[in-house]
C-alpha cells in the first residue's frame, strides 16, 4: 500500500499538533518525593486483593508432587514452566521458544524450593527457613568490612546479587552508605544503608549508559558504536535519505563516511511506497525524529499493546493506523480478566466493542513476559511490527517502596523478560516503544535499555511522551483506584506525568546468532527478609514477622505465575 500524499507530507506542519506548545517549559516535578507518595497510597492496595489469589497459589503448591516425583533417570526436575490457566506445557512450546519463559521457570524453582507452603490449615504451616544470601567474593567481603556491615543480611543480599565491576567503581569511590541519614522527604523513614548502597551501585551501572532523558537518533548510535566528533558532525549535516541509509546499515565494519558516500550516490525513490522513502531531502535528524513521534509505523503488520488497563491506548492506536490506511490489526492486550475491568471501568464494554469494529483483537489475562506459553498467540509468531507497553509496572508490596532492592528484582526481571518474550513476536525491524517516567525507581530507565539491549532490540531514541501523537488517551492507575478515581477526573497522577515521561524507542535487529540468557535478578532469602530490619519489617518481631515474610514470598509466587493481584 502507498501512503497517499506522502510526497506532500510537511512533518514541520503535522507536528504542530502533537501538543509541544503545550508544554509548560515552567513545570517541574520532584518525581521522587512524589513517588513515595504515590507509594502510601499504592501501599493500601495488596491487601485486600491479594488473598484471593493466595488461594490460587496454595492449591498450586499443595497439589505439586514430592520434591523428586518428576525427576528423571539423572534426578532432574522436569522442565515445567510456571502454570497459568489455559497455558501450554512446555513441551509443547516450539524449542527456539523456550528460553522466553525458562526465566520464570529458574524463579519458580528458585521460590519453590524456599516456600514455607502456607497451607490452608495455619497450623500444619511449615517453619520458614533461615537460611541467608552469603556473599563469597573477597572484593565484596573486603567492602563489606571496610563498611562495618559484614553481618547485615539486605547489604549482603545486595552485594552478592551486584556486578563485580559496578562494586570496584563504588569501592573506588571511597564512598560509604550514611547510618544516620535524614529521610529526604518529611515524615518518610530515612534511607536504610541497603537503600543507600543498592542506589550507588545503580548509579555506577548507570554511568556508563545514554541519558535517562532525551536521546536523539544520532545519540544513540553514537552511543552504541562509540563514534567519533568527525562522524557526529557528518551525521548532523545529512538529509534525510542518507542518514536513514548510513542508522540502518552501519555496523562498524565500514565507516560513516564511507556510507555517506554510498547513500549519496543512490537516487531518491520517484514514487514514495513506504514513509520511510518520504521527503528524501529534508534535514535528516529533525525529520528521522519527527517519524518516531508520528507514528508511521509499518501499515500492514500487526501491531500489539501490552498491559493496557483500560484499552484507551489501544482505542487510539487503532484509530491512528485507521486514518493512515493501515490494514495491519492492533493486538489489544490487559493483565487483568474482563471481570476485573468491568468493575473498574464502567466503559470497558463500550471500548472493546469499539476496537473490534476497527477489527482489532482483544485479550485478557495475558502475561506480556508469558507470550511463549499463552496458546492465543500460536500463529502470531514474527507478525508485530510495532509493540507498545506504556508505564510498566510489576506491582505493589506492601511495606516496601518501588526501589528497595527486596522488591524492585520483579521491576527489573520485568523487562528483561518481557524482551524476550517478544524475540519470537516481532518482526526483524519491528519497533517496540516503551513510555516511563525517566526517574522511576521501580522500572528505571537503565531496566528498560538493558533489557532491550540483552534480547537484540537496539535503541534508537528516547523523546519527550509529551511529543508523542499517541499521548492523549485516557491514564489509569491499572489498580483498584481506578474503580472510583482517575487520573485527569480532577487530579494528576503525579507519578505518570510531566516533562520526566519519556517514551524509550527501540528496533529489533536479530544477529541469527543466540543471545545471551536474559538477565534474571533473583529475589531475597526468606533468611534475608527475616533477619533484615527493611521496610515496615523493622517494626516486626517473631511470629507476626515470620507471617508477613510469608505472605511476601507467596505473592513474590503469584507474580512469578502471572496471576493478578491488584
Amino acid at each position: 500500500l502507498k501512503f497517499q500524499a506522502m510526497a506532500d507530507f510537511d512533518p514541520w506542519s503535522a507536528l504542530d499538533d502533537v501538543g509541544i506548545e503545550d508544554v509548560d517549559p515552567d513545570a517541574t516535578e520532584e518525581v521522587v518525593e512524589e513517588e513515595a507518595l504515590e507509594e502510601v497510597l499504592e501501599d493500601q492496595i495488596e491487601a485486600e486483593d491479594v488473598e484471593e489469589a493466595f488461594d490460587e497459589v496454595e492449591a498450586d503448591v499443595e497439589d505439586e508432587p514430592p520434591e523428586d516425583a518428576n525427576a528423571g533417570e539423572d534426578g532432574d526436575e522436569a522442565d515445567e514452566a510456571p502454570m497459568r490457566e489455559d497455558d501450554l506445557k512446555l513441551a509443547d512450546v516450539s524449542e527456539e521458544m523456550r528460553e522466553a519463559v525458562e526465566g520464570n521457570l529458574h524463579l519458580k524453582r528458585m521460590l519453590v524450593s524456599n516456600a514455607a507452603g502456607n497451607e490452608r490449615d495455619p497450623n500444619k504451616r511449615r517453619k520458614v527457613t533461615d537460611e541467608k544470601t552469603q556473599v563469597t567474593d573477597p572484593e565484596k567481603v573486603a567492602l563489606m568490612q571496610k563498611w562495618r556491615l559484614s553481618h547485615d543480611p539486605a547489604i549482603a543480599y545486595v552485594l552478592h546479587a551486584s556486578q563485580i565491576e559496578e562494586v570496584r567503581a563504588v569501592a573506588k569511590s571511597n564512598w560509604q552508605p550514611n547510618p544516620n541519614m535524614k529521610p529526604s522527604t518529611p515524615g518518610r523513614d530515612p534511607k536504610t544503608c541497603t537503600e543507600q548502597v543498592n542506589e550507588k551501585l545503580l548509579a555506577a551501572r548507570e554511568a556508563h549508559m545514554c541519558p535517562k532523558d532525551s536521546v536523539d537518533v544520532i545519540q544513540a548510535l553514537r552511543h552504541r558504536w562509540a563514534l567519533e566528533k568527525e562522524d557526529i558532525n557528518l551525521l548532523r549535516a545529512m538529509n534525510h535519505k542518507d542518514l536513514r541509509f548510513v542508522v540502518l546499515n552501519y555496523d562498524g565494519s565500514r565507516s560513516i563516511a564511507e556510507l555517506a558516500e554510498e547513500a549519496a550516490l543512490q537516487e531518491p525513490s520517484e514514487e514514495v511506497e513506504r514513509a520511510e522513502e518520504a521527503l528524501p531531502e529534508k534535514p535528516g535528524l529533525f525529520t528521522m525524529s519527527r517519524f518516531n513521534r508520528l507514528e508511521l509505523i509499518d501499515p500492514t503488520a500487526d501491531a500489539l499493546v501490552v498491559g493496557d488497563a483500560n484499552l484507551t491506548f489501544s482505542a487510539l492506536l487503532a484509530e491512528h493506523r485507521e486514518s493512515l490506511g493501515h490494514v495491519g490489526r492492533v493486538v489489544a492486550t490487559t493483565f487483568e480478566t474482563i471481570e476485573i475491568l468491568k468493575e473498574r471501568y464502567k466503559e470497558i464494554e463500550h471500548t472493546v466493542k469499539s476496537l473490534e469494529d476497527k477489527m482489532s483483537e482483544v485479550l485478557h489475562n495475558v502475561d506480556g513476559t508469558r507470550l511463549a506459553v499463552d496458546p492465543r498467540f500460536k500463529g502470531m509468531e514474527n507478525k508485530f511490527g510495532a509493540v507498545y507497553y506504556n508505564f510498566p509496572h510489576a506491582g505493589v508490596v506492601q511495606g516496601f517502596f518501588d526501589g528497595h532492592p527486596f522488591v524492585r528484582w520483579r521491576h527489573e526481571n520485568l523487562m528483561h523478560l518481557f524482551f524476550r518474550a517478544l524475540r519470537g513476536f516481532v518482526k526483524e525491524g519491528g519497533i517496540v516503544k516503551v513510555s516511563s517516567n525517566c526517574s522511576a525507581t521501580g522500572v528505571r530507565f537503565s531496566d528498560i535499555i538493558l533489557g532491550a539491549q540483552n534480547s537484540e532490540f537496539v535503541h534508537i531514541e528516547t523523546f519527550p511522551f509529551l511529543e508523542w501523537q499517541l499521548r492523549n488517551y485516557g491514564r489509569s492507575y491499572g489498580d483498584r483506584r481506578d474503580k472510583g478515581r482517575r487520573p485527569g477526573d480532577g487530579e494528576i497522577y503525579r507519578s505518570q506525568s510531566g516533562m520526566s515521561d519519556m517514551v524509550y524507542c527501540f528496533r529489533y535487529e536479530p544477529s541469527g546468532k543466540a543471545p545471551p540468557k536474559a538477565a534474571i535478578r533473583y529475589p531475597p532469602t526468606k533468611g534475608d527478609l527475616l533477619a533484615s530490619d527493611e521496610g515496615r519489617l523493622r517494626n516486626m518481631k517473631g511470629g507476626k514477622k515470620e507471617e508477613r515474610v510469608q505472605e511476601i514470598y507467596e505473592l513474590f509466587l503469584t507474580y512469578v505465575q502471572g496471576i493478578h493481584v491488584g
